[in-house]
């Protein structure tokens, strides 16, 4: 009974999720600040801690959405939705999650607290609102994101570039459109079935969605946007001068390939339903994402030894 009782708390959480705490180490890493032995304390306890709060956010969402999340085809089996986590045990839940991360960021130090509290504030009100408000909905999930790297600069005391914060937000909402599209597609075929009062209870917000073929374009202009906003960082002045090289636009293949790849996965099937995931188990993503960060390492490493 126990060890089932700690399968709930695990599925609650949905540590798999906390990929998405790797964003704040974005800024470490390109400013090498990420192999300095005194950062990396408040870099893993920042990145834990947000990891902390995003975690009480799911479980906030879960309890706010239990009764939609009961006719949902794969979120009615979530410990919340199908009763087997109570109500009150998972608010509890919750709320110590929030304390235990803030806590945490408040031990990295810097501004995090405060970025912290602003994403709280901003997830709570998209529950509450912004989810039932189509393609807001999209871009609120992509400034969470953009709320991590501001966290990541300040662990490190630095200045997050407007191009990279650009990128960061045009990445997720990249990747926030695609799950929307495969939500309004399975929400069809599900809709198909004698199931249409069902549906329509789930997710409001995926009936006023447009056609498939208007969301694809969409995407499509997402991903261009994100592999424009990467290649002008690595050749803004600013970038070259802070690192002392140009060399960084030579990383832009991985990117083109990394996007491209996503893309064919995400939009076959039903893969792009959970970002994680697909970048969690798909080997050419993690293999293109490795040759990313290594090879950026390993540029700005022999520009600040050159320089």
């Amino acid at each position: 009974m126990t060890q089932f009782r700690w399968h709930l708390l695990w599925a609650t959480l949905r540590p798999r999720q906390w990929i998405k705490s790797s964003f704040l180490l974005a800024p470490a890493l390109f400013t090498l600040r990420i192999f300095d032995t005194s950062y990396i304390f408040p870099l893993l306890t920042g990145a834990l801690g947000f990891s902390l709060i995003a975690s009480s956010i799911y479980t906030f969402n879960d309890i706010f959405n239990r009764h939609e999340d009961k006719f949902h085809p794969v979120k009615r089996i979530r410990p919340i939705a199908s009763g087997e986590f109570l109500v009150w045990t998972a608010a509890i839940l919750s709320f110590c999650l929030f304390v235990a991360g803030l806590g945490l960021l408040q031990l990295a130090g810097g501004g995090t607290p405060f970025v912290g509290l602003v994403y709280v504030l901003l997830m709570v009100v998209y529950t509450l609102y912004f989810r039932k408000v189509q393609i807001i909905d999209v871009i609120i999930i992509g400034m969470g994101f953009v709320l991590r790297v501001l966290a990541g600069s300040m662990l490190i005391n630095s200045v997050a570039s407007h191009w990279l914060l650009l990128c960061t937000f045009t990445i997720a909402l990249f990747l926030g459109m695609i799950k929307r599209r495969q939500e309004v597609m399975a929400l069809q075929e599900y809709s198909s079935d004698d199931n249409s009062d069902n549906c329509v209870a789930t997710r409001e917000v995926l009936a006023r969605y447009p056609a498939i073929t208007v969301i694809n374009g969409w995407i499509n202009i997402l991903a261009a946007m994100a592999v424009l906003c990467y290649a002008l960082y690595t050749v803004d002045p600013e970038t070259v001068a802070k690192h002392h090289t140009g060399a960084l636009v030579y990383t832009l293949p991985f990117v083109l390939y990394g996007v491209f790849r996503y893309q064919q996965l995400a939009m076959v099937g039903n893969a792009g339903e959970d970002p994680t995931k697909l970048v969690t188990n798909d080997l050419g993503i993690k293999i293109i994402i490795t040759l990313w960060a290594v090879t950026v390492g390993v540029i700005l490493y022999l520009a600040k030894s050159i320089g």
